[in-house]
């Protein structure tokens, strides 16, 4: 039976079924290689790390085996847009190709579904655009992505759907409700594609996922981070949102709603003296605010009292009873075990509790509920060891392997850190430097160019620069002028650009051939040890003999520039360069740990590299990939 499965998937790869159903399929050993250990990790069970270099094809490779298994399967994602891919790209082309009728059902989180309750009671008091309200009138899913354009969150949190203000049975849209009604597909599917946070926060729930045999995490670097979330606590004056809403909304008498209101203002105001002062993300000690953390949860107890009785505001009681609850817990939370901070830079801050170690966790909540665990993504490796990550994530005595990359790195791209670089530390010097950089490459590429910054503070910097320097005929994309998925739309059909982006960018983004061939990056991405967590995380590290630096700060920078530069090189044709403005990689010796996890690109002085670029990437005159390799026989 087990030769019978694992022939059957190497059949599927290496015979005619993928190619009649996907004109652009060609088979890859290590597709292949990768396909078959997931046949062996379903049959054998127990727990697995598979790093799947960029280029292998990792989706089919673990969704074919899905497939053929017969069995029940999770497919967790950290993104939607991976989510997206595989509902409507990956698993109907395969089981179109198998002459399938499994079952594959997507199940986002719920604040990506229409709330019908919030539709009905308080679209007529916002100025909707017709677009989005037809929408709205019309869906068959509530899947906020099946709108064609891009809704302004500001509006949408008004009506997306709420684990805070669910009423689950009770509500007289039940039947046709969004979010309920994917759960219940989602019971009927064969293979399940869902969303981290939801795959952690279900599993604790325990009474939103049905059960499976096997669960895929893909993008698994991903997972300590949204565990974290669900795991942690939040509290804020966000939070309040529904509340506000349901009384607004309600058709409750004048005088009882305006005393409902001011009810919820003092409220507001409790929770926002807790982190008043505070203007930049720092520790907060629950103990130091106890006697807050008391006032918001008695008034917001009385507040659900007052509410509780009158049926159409049941949504708001049920908010206002979970504000008492998360105040109640940051009291009795033990700073030992969780770090408790405020985040700021949104509109209000956030009360934040995150565990220090989520492995345990893991292992107890998501792991130990399914015969077999596979976590695989193409960055789970640093300096070619999965430590790391078996550590943070809690898988222990997983079974780990890399099945590498097709790719040709040393043929396809080079690598060069420029000589007397400025210290990473002089803002303004390094800011002129990558600049230069920037400009020179984009002009002779016109424009395909990436610059990734580690902080907001650089990329500014280049900016002012850049907005005085521009060449003529490029256009400037800033990270926080557009939102991110206009930044690469626009891109995508016009490479004539410089793309200047820090945080989200530097993974998930996928512009494959000729329009990007440049990458630049300002400096090596240490997440700053000024961050609460990060702090916290070291000092456990420490406290337990360990080394912070060794074993978090520098693998999760090497994991952070991996994904980095592997927006470079997409497919078997992409040419390009990678820069880094960084002299530590070379004069520290951890440098050559950053080398040695990242793609092994031929590495030359910066005196190479505008050759390199005018003879295989540059507009005038693009040398395909397999030219380039037999020039260097």
């Amino acid at each position: 039976m087990k030769a019978s499965f694992l022939d059957r998937i190497v059949d599927v790869f290496t015979g005619n079924v993928l190619t009649s159903s996907i004109p652009e399929y060609s088979a890859r050993p290590s597709q292949v290689k990768f396909a078959r250990a997931v046949g062996s990790a379903m049959d054998s069970g127990g727990i697995y790390l598979f790093e799947a270099g960029t280029g292998i094809g990792k989706s089919l490779a673990y969704i074919i085996p899905a497939i053929l298994s017969g069995r029940k399967i999770f497919v967790s994602t950290a993104t939607i847009t991976l989510q997206d891919q595989l509902a409507n790209k990956d698993a109907p082309a395969i089981l179109s190709a198998l002459n399938s009728d499994a079952l594959v059902i997507v199940l986002k989180g719920r604040n990506n579904y229409l709330c019908l309750r919030k539709w009905k009671s308080g679209s007529a008091s916002f100025n909707i655009e017709s677009d989005f309200e037809k929408w709205a009138e019309s869906t068959k899913d509530g899947d906020i992505s099946s709108f064609s354009e891009e809704i302004p969150s500001a509006v949408w949190r008004h009506f997306r759907s709420d684990h805070l203000d669910c009423t689950g049975s009770s509500c007289h849209f039940r039947g046709a409700c969004h979010f309920f009604s994917a759960r219940n597909q989602a019971r009927k599917s064969d293979i399940l594609i869902l969303n981290h946070h939801l795959l952690v926060a279900g599993l604790m729930a325990d009474e939103v996922l049905p059960g499976a045999d096997v669960l895929v995490i893909d993008e698994g670097h991903r997972l300590e981070d949204a565990a974290s979330e669900c795991m942690g606590l939040t509290l804020s004056e966000g939070m309040l949102l529904p509340i506000y809403d349901g009384i607004a909304f309600s058709e409750i008498d004048t005088e009882r709603k305006a005393t409902l209101l001011e009810k919820t203002r003092l409220l507001a105001a409790a929770v926002a003296d807790l982190t008043d002062g505070m203007k930049e993300t720092s520790v907060w000690d629950p103990v130091e605010h106890l006697e807050g953390l008391e006032e918001v949860s008695i008034t917001a107890k009385q507040l659900a009292t007052d509410t509780e009785k009158t049926e159409e505001l049941l949504p708001a009681s049920q908010t206002a009873s979970a504000v008492a609850f998360a105040a109640g817990r940051f009291m009795e939370l033990s700073t030992e075990e969780y770090c408790c901070f405020v985040e700021t830079g949104r509109k209000q801050p956030v009360l934040k509790a995150v565990p220090l170690d989520i492995g345990p966790d893991l292992m107890d909540t998501v792991y130990s509920k399914f015969d077999t665990t596979i976590l695989t993504s193409a960055t789970l490796t640093v300096a070619d060891e999965f430590d790391f990550f078996r550590n943070r994530l809690g898988a222990w005595d997983a079974r780990a392997k890399s099945f590498g990359s097709p790719f040709d790195y040393s043929s396809q791209a080079i690598l060069s850190i420029p000589e007397n670089l400025p210290p990473h530390d002089s803002h303004e010097d390094l800011a002129m430097t990558a600049w230069q950089w920037g400009r020179r490459l984009a002009e002779v590429l016109d424009g395909r160019t990436l610059m990734l910054f580690t902080s907001y503070r650089n990329l500014k910097l280049v900016k002012q620069i850049a907005e005085e320097e521009l060449p003529p005929n490029i256009r400037l994309f800033t990270q926080g002028e557009m939102s991110r998925s206009a930044i690469l739309r626009d891109f995508r059909e016009c490479s004539r650009a410089i793309i200047l982006g820090t945080s989200s960018f530097w993974e998930g983004v996928d512009l494959p051939g000729s329009m990007l061939q440049a990458v630049i990056i300002d400096r090596l991405p240490f997440a700053s040890p000024g961050h609460p967590l990060i702090r916290a995380r070291m000092d456990l590290i420490e406290k337990h003999g360990g080394s912070s630096f060794g074993q978090y700060s520098l693998p999760l920078a090497a994991v952070r520039l991996k994904q980095g530069v592997g927006r470079l090189i997409r497919s078997l044709d992409d040419m390009g360069v990678v820069m880094i403005m960084d002299r530590r990689i070379r004069a520290k010796n951890y440098g050559r740990v950053f080398l040695r996890s990242i793609p092994p690109f031929r590495i030359v002085s910066e005196d190479q590299v505008m050759d390199f670029v005018m003879e295989h990437c540059s507009s005038s005159g693009v040398s395909s990939v397999r030219d380039a390799r037999e020039g260097q026989k």
